[in-house]
């Protein structure tokens, strides 16, 4: 036994002494240590996204073709190569060992075919190869791009524009890029290689400052807001009857604008509402509204199909924060905002983390209208498209959704949002559930639902604040009684952050003022003398 022990310690002496070298440089023989593209093949062969062939050699000038530019991609992109849909091209065929790389870049519509197959054996010219490295890493240009042999009407102009503008490509030195020659396997390897390193540093960058950016909206004090939201819901044809198109015309487009200020401490926040809703009998409603640590007062509109008392004309209604009664079984909600605050921002967090890598990336700032008065930092932007949505929604329920019920186990978060243990136990179970049919749920999402935009860009400004925020969701819903539309859209932009905040309501007093109890005893006279006959 002590022989025994002696060897294998002799052993493992023996495997840290002697100098190992996975390097390319070792590893090829056709290329040197001083090769200019040493470093970007040695870093995808320790990927084990690229290799060599038999006789040890790497062949860098050797043409790439496009199976193996699929191959590649897919073990870069760590695409899902074992559960794909099947492909219809007639030259791929099932037992070909890149079948299953060619079908996940295709579900993944980074490479896509033709009526004449996929031809896989055909070189990868350079400009294919810029269109496919654009769509892999979702790659943008600033229109720039000045070489001689690429047009602007060529049409591979935006997607060369894309990688010369991040990196993954300077040209030759009489700036022309070539773009009809074959891709080499030495130049594909450096291109995805620096893709790779720019879309790895790009994707730490965001999640860095999305969690900077949200951290902040803790530390502010105070500030101006003004925005506005859509909602629009649209029926299916056979539901849109006579006597319901004057319900389907007002939900097809609701309106509402606000403006307000907020400040921390004391805390105090007013926002004025304006409601529009559209249609043959459409109407314009204002709500002010009033909030404290401890109490909320807020205008009821009159509505012309269901009139208020009169009692209650220009009158606030007080709700009392501290005594809302508790709903039947369930505890209180917190009314801590600072704790509120902290809970929104550990969510938040948590979220950037598991989706910040994979569906926030940096965008242009002229991608959307920003208000002339934010000095702009960055744009961030999130997206979710029907390619997207699937591994989204894998993920909520695998890894989100778990995490953050085990954040809930902390009794003041529970408490924020009125959960009780119970409630957080039966949760848990149901997502356990889900996950044992989340295929199931998968295809039923994927046969259900339609995303025609769905997206949310974060503008940051110089101080790391979240100054201006602009969503836009577009989803249609299939079902049996047809499809069902559903547009929501917002935009709001914070000012004076930290500033001097100047508000335009004042705290009603008991004159102005009708209780939630008054309200309700108020309601209950107008059924009385209501005439049922």
């Amino acid at each position: 036994m002590r022989i025994m022990k002696f060897f294998v310690a002799f052993l493992i002496a023996f495997v840290l002494v002697i100098p190992t070298n996975a390097n390319a440089d070792t590893t090829f023989s056709d290329i040197s240590t001083d090769y200019r593209f040493s470093d970007e093949i040695t870093q995808l062969v320790d990927s084990n996204v690229i290799s060599g062939y038999k006789d040890g050699t790497f062949r860098p000038d050797e043409s790439v073709n496009r199976a193996q530019a699929a191959i590649m991609l897919a073990k870069a992109l760590e695409l899902d190569v074992n559960n794909v849909q099947p492909t219809h091209y007639k030259d791929v065929s099932k037992k070909s060992a890149a079948y299953n790389h060619i079908a996940a870049v295709t579900e993944a519509g980074i490479m896509q075919g033709s009526q004449a197959g996929f031809n896989p054996d055909g070189s990868l010219t350079r400009a294919q190869m810029a269109v496919v490295l654009t769509k892999a890493f979702n790659l943008k240009g600033d229109n720039k791009t000045s070489f001689k042999d690429v047009p602007k009407d060529y049409y591979a102009h935006d997607h060369i524009d894309a990688i010369l503008t991040n990196g993954v490509t300077a040209g030759y030195p009489d700036e022309t890029f070539r773009p009809d020659e074959p891709t080499t396997r030495a130049h594909f390897a450096a291109f995805l290689s620096r893709a790779l390193d720019e879309t790895s540093e790009e994707k730490e960058a965001v999640v860095a400052l999305l969690k900077k950016a949200y951290e902040n909206e803790f530390a502010i004090d105070s500030y101006s807001f003004d925005g506005d939201f859509n909602f629009g819901l649209s029926l299916p044809e056979e539901l849109q009857t006579p006597e319901m198109q004057m319900f389907t015309d007002m939900l097809e487009n609701i309106q509402v604008e606000m403006t307000g200020a907020y400040v921390k401490d004391p805390m105090m926040l007013e926002a004025n509402m304006k409601l529009t809703m559209s249609g043959e009998f459409g109407v314009t409603m204002n709500m002010p509204m009033i909030m404290t640590a401890e109490k909320m007062w807020f205008k009821l509109p009159q509505i012309p199909m269901a009139p208020m008392p009169e009692e209650l004309d220009g009158k606030f209604i007080e709700i009392d924060l501290t005594e809302l009664p508790e709903i039947e079984g369930q505890p209180s909600v917190s009314m801590d905002f600072d704790l509120q605050m902290e809970l929104s921002s550990v969510i938040n967090n948590l979220f950037v983390e598991q989706f910040g890598p994979d569906f926030y990336q940096f965008t242009k700032a002229d991608a959307l209208q920003i208000p002339n008065n934010i000095d702009v930092q960055k744009v961030v932007k999130f997206e979710l498209t029907n390619e997207t949505l699937q591994p989204f929604v894998e993920k909520m329920m695998t890894v989100f959704l778990p995490e953050f019920f085990e954040v809930m186990q902390d009794p003041k978060y529970a408490e924020v949002l009125g959960m009780t243990a119970e409630d957080l136990e039966e949760a848990k179970e149901g997502i356990a559930l889900i996950n044992e049919n989340l295929d199931e749920i998968i295809q039923s999402i994927h046969d259900t639902v339609t995303v025609n935009t769905l997206d949310q860009h974060i503008v940051i400004d110089k101080n790391d604040f979240i100054a201006y925020d602009v969503m836009d969701m577009d989803l249609d819903f299939t079902s049996e009684e047809g499809v069902f539309g559903l547009k929501m859209g917002s935009k709001m932009q914070k000012s004076n952050i930290n500033e001097g905040i100047e508000f335009t309501m004042e705290i009603p007093n008991e004159d102005e003022v009708i209780t939630m109890e008054e309200l309700e005893d108020l309601m209950f006279e107008d059924m009385e003398d209501f005439d049922l006959e």
